[in-house]
Formats: structure tokens, sequence, C-alpha cells
């Protein structure tokens, strides 16, 4: 069963690569056959300038470009090393979102980032999965005990319900008013592009391919940036909150029973003062195999009880009775 679940698995991977080739690769060679022209077409309008200076200043500017240094206003002071800039990168490194706008060009600040993340990302890992903890008796096991005493609903429907509400509010508060919020400040990006970067962020993927502020004001974009930093700390903890409340479900712990198959139980440890040796277990066969064991000899007390007719006898013949027994 576990290996039909991986093969469905990637399946589901082979699949996915498979659609995205047929989606994008149309679109791709037309950019690259469009770039191509205009690199020609410039070549032929200024003869002067030799093809692989082009080149050369053409894998500059996008390497710049890559990491947001200004290629088409060069003119400008304007650095992504600043507070802001920084802490919006701290951020998304040790939250694994890491859209990689922003990288250390420096050999010490490659090892730092190493170090740091090393460190930063468990910390960051463990407080989030401590707030969730924290968080769920009041956001999940009360709105469902609620809803079983007052409502008189079972276990599995009140569960199934406070998940459908659940789900749809964090669907309107994190995705769906973002999304409006950046259409009206990113005013070239459509809704489909904003609700794209806030599922691409708070899934952790960050590509990067959409940032807000790229093309505003300095002040504009450093205020872009914090609240995206606050917004993916307290969106990772709400959605991890979300996947706790869906995992408890009855429905998924069927399929998860389901899917793992039967288990043995749980291997219980013995105490040492919990062995005990009968002699039931050591069998005729066994006992041949084991003469160096030493039998200890076990002594008890003997008890001994005095009858009412022994002791209704006449003094005579309990005498008589006892020194019979001595000789």
């Amino acid at each position: 069963m576990h290996l039909g679940v991986w093969s469905c698995y990637v399946l589901y991977i082979i699949f996915g690569g498979l659609v995205f080739v047929v989606l994008e690769k149309p679109q791709e060679s037309a950019l690259l056959d469009e770039v191509r022209r205009l690199r020609l077409l410039f070549l032929e309008q200024n003869r002067c300038l030799q093809e692989k200076r082009l080149d050369q200043l053409l894998k500059k500017a996008l390497f710049a470009g890559k990491r947001r240094i200004a290629v088409l206003d060069a003119d400008t002071d304007e650095l992504n090393n600043d507070f802001t800039s920084s802490l919006f990168f701290v951020t998304t490194y040790l939250t694994t979102t890491g859209y990689g706008n922003t990288v250390p060009l420096s050999d010490e600040g490659k090892v730092f980032c190493v170090l740091y993340c090393l460190a930063g990302m468990p910390l960051t890992m463990l407080l989030m999965s401590s707030s969730t903890q924290r968080l769920l008796p009041s956001v999940t096991h009360a709105p469902v005990r609620h809803l079983q005493e007052r409502w008189g609903m079972s276990y599995h429907q009140a569960s199934l319900l406070h998940v459908g509400l659940l789900l749809t509010c964090t669907a309107l508060l994190f995705f769906l008013l973002p999304a409006a919020g950046l259409c009206l400040l990113e005013r070239d990006w459509s809704f489909l592009e904003s609700l794209y970067f806030c599922f691409i962020s708070l899934s952790t993927i960050g590509l990067g391919d959409y940032l807000p502020g790229r093309t505003r004001s300095l002040a504009v974009r450093q205020g872009l940036e914090f609240a995206t930093s606050c917004y993916l700390l307290v969106g990772l903890v709400v959605l991890l909150v979300v996947m706790e409340t869906i995992w408890d479900l009855p429905q998924i712990r069927s399929l998860v029973r389901l899917v793992n198959g039967p288990r043995e139980g749980p291997l219980m440890g013995v105490n040492m003062d919990e062995l005990v040796l009968s002699e039931s277990s050591l069998s005729p066969g066994n006992q041949e195999d084991s003469m160096d064991i030493v039998e200890v000899p076990q002594y008890t007390m003997h008890i001994s009880t005095i009858s009412p007719s022994i002791t209704e006898e006449p003094p005579a013949l309990r005498t008589q009775f006892i020194s019979s027994t001595v000789h």
C-alpha cells in the first residue's frame, strides 16, 4: 500500500512537469526569439560595437537585475542592503521562503548566512510550532466543543463545519484581501498576479518572480518589505493552525490509517523486577542444557494448627500423646 502511494506521488510529479512544459514552452520560445531579434537589430544599428562586448554587458546587467540592483536607472544611489531590506532578507530566509532577490555577494556574508540560518531556522520552526500549539485550544478545540454542546452536533459534523469556516476566514483574510490591497498598491499587477504572490509566499515556495515595491520609491518599497515580513510570520502560523485542524479531522485520520496500513503495536519495555523465572519455563529438554544452574532450596515456615478435639482431651491423655510422639 505504501509503495503504491509513492508510485502515485511520482506520477503526480511527472504529470505536473508535463503540464508546465506544454503551457510554458511556447511562451519561452516566443520570448527567446524576440530577444534574439532585438539583439541582432541592435548590432546592425551599431556596427562599431563588438558582439562579445555586448554579451558581457548583458550578462552583467542580468546579474545585477536578478539582485535588484538598478540597471535602467544606474545613477540612483538607492541600495538593497539598507536595514529594512536586510530585515526582509533575513525573514524570508528564516521562514524558508527565500525569494532569491537579495543574496550575499561577499564570502563573509555567505559564511554568516549559512551559520545564521543553521541556528535561526530551527528556532523559527520551534517558535511557530509552539505558537500553533498555544492557539489550537482556543481556535480549534473550543469552537468544536461549542458546536457539539450548543447545536447538538456529533464530533464528525462539528469538526467538518469548523474546518470549512476556518478555511473560509483564512482565504479571505490572508489571500483575497491582501491580493486586493496589492492590486491597489501595484498598479501593474492584476488580481491573479497578486493572489499568486500571496500563495507563493505563504506556501514558502518563494519563486521571486513577483515582489512588491520594485517600481516604487524607496520609502514605499521599504514599507512594503516590512509589511511582507510581518505577513509571512503571522500567515505561516495561521496556516500551521489550519493544517493541524485539518489533520485532526476524523476523515483525514481514517485516510491516513488507510494509507499507512496496519502497524504493529508499540514495543513495551519490561523492568528487571518484572522478570520471573518459573519452574514451568524450564522444560525437560531445557533442564539438560542448563546443568550450570544451581537450584536454590526453598524454605517454608511450618504452620501448626491445634484442632478443638485435641484441646478437649483430658490432661492425662494429652500428656501420653505428647510423650509417645517424643519417643
